[in-house]
């Protein structure tokens, strides 16, 4: 028999459903691992179940997705940094990641997953920042939390102070870390390939990595465009980074883009025509001056029908892991911005972080 938890008396159930439903003092129930049943309270009254959770003056939501968040090294430097350095302290950061120890990646990162829990967040995408995936493991299991996980890679140089492969050993990272970590803890850990950035990758790593997730059935996930002046793309080929990738043919379904703050209106044509998916940072981006309240593309990427998520980046630069704080941007951002009120509703904000 599964077991069966009931959680009661809500003042309200915000369901996310495909009719929107959300039920005043409603209930539900869970069997094992799965919601089986949202009414109202009176109506689930005498359901026997093994747990009862009293939600009385709570409101009660789907989990929330994080589509961004570099765990472990990030938390650990939480808040540190002084607000006005811009990307300047970056190295110094990488330079922390690359000397963390198996036990303090454990550690940092059961911290972060507690406090991603505690604000509401159950999945979250961490692009590649963990390096000891073996320790980390523990603290995925303990948490309870669903999670996407990698193996950054880069194969040309960078000023960051990441770790440079060659493109043979980049992609034999990567074809390992998911053939080892994809479906573990039954199914709650995902395996991706995670690009650091295009500049700092190859096109033939770049290609490499798209065919390998193809062949696995799983995502790719890639810094893209952070900044307004991404838009000036690639100089030595006048095109923009979008146009390069969809050239590759590396865009697709199982492809996240995040940030993608630089992006043009002809690149969200480009992005919604392949099929690919965006993460939007806002608490990063606003507090790193990157103009998102002016220049990025958000509700145009929402026209053209494209998968928007929302994410938190970094506590090294963002200092927030908690989703509803980017829900709050996003709805009100763009109302300012542009002075329009009608900019990214309550509801789709909620959506941005849900499904």
């Amino acid at each position: 028999m599964p077991q069966v938890t009931k959680i009661e008396n809500a003042a309200f159930i915000i369901t996310v459903d495909a009719d929107r439903r959300i039920v005043k003092n409603g209930s539900l129930l869970i069997e094992d691992d799965r919601i089986t049943q949202v009414a109202k309270s009176d109506d689930l009254r005498d359901t026997p179940s093994d747990q009862i959770i009293d939600a009385t003056d709570m409101v009660i939501t789907p989990g929330f997705l994080n589509g961004h968040m570099h765990i472990s090294y990030a938390h650990a430097t939480r808040g540190i940094f002084p607000d006005d350095l811009g990307a300047a302290y970056f190295p110094y950061l990488f330079s922390l990641q690359s000397i963390m120890t198996p036990e303090e990646e454990y550690y940092t990162s059961l911290l972060a997953l507690t406090e991603l829990l505690k604000y509401g967040t159950t999945t979250l995408v961490d692009p590649g920042s963990t390096k000891h995936l073996d320790a980390c493991i523990e603290a995925y299991r303990e948490s309870g939390c669903r999670i996407i996980v990698g193996q950054q890679v880069t194969d040309k140089p960078n000023p960051w102070n990441l770790p440079v492969y060659t493109t043979d050993e980049a992609l034999k990272l990567t074809a390992d870390t998911i053939g080892r970590w994809d479906g573990e803890l039954s199914g709650r850990v995902s395996a991706w390939a995670m690009p650091f950035a295009r500049e700092y990758c190859s096109d033939e790593l770049l290609t490499g990595l798209k065919r390998i997730v193809d062949e696995h059935s799983t995502g790719l996930t890639i810094h893209h465009s952070q900044t307004v002046p991404a838009t000036e793309g690639s100089p030595e080929l006048n095109v923009s980074s979008t146009q390069k990738l969809a050239d590759l043919g590396v865009l697709g379904p199982n492809v996240t883009l995040a940030h993608a703050l630089g992006i043009s209106l002809a690149d969200v044509e480009i992005i919604a025509a392949s099929g690919a998916r965006v993460i939007m940072c806002p608490t990063a981006a606003i507090k790193g001056g990157s103009g998102m309240t002016n220049s990025a593309l958000l509700p145009e990427l929402l026209e053209a029908g494209v998968p928007v998520g929302l994410g938190t980046d970094a506590g090294n630069n963002s200092n927030l892991v908690e989703s509803m704080r980017a829900m709050y941007l996003a709805a009100v951002l763009y109302k300012d911005g542009r002075r329009d009120v009608s900019q990214i509703p309550a509801e789709t904000a909620v959506e941005l972080a849900t499904l």
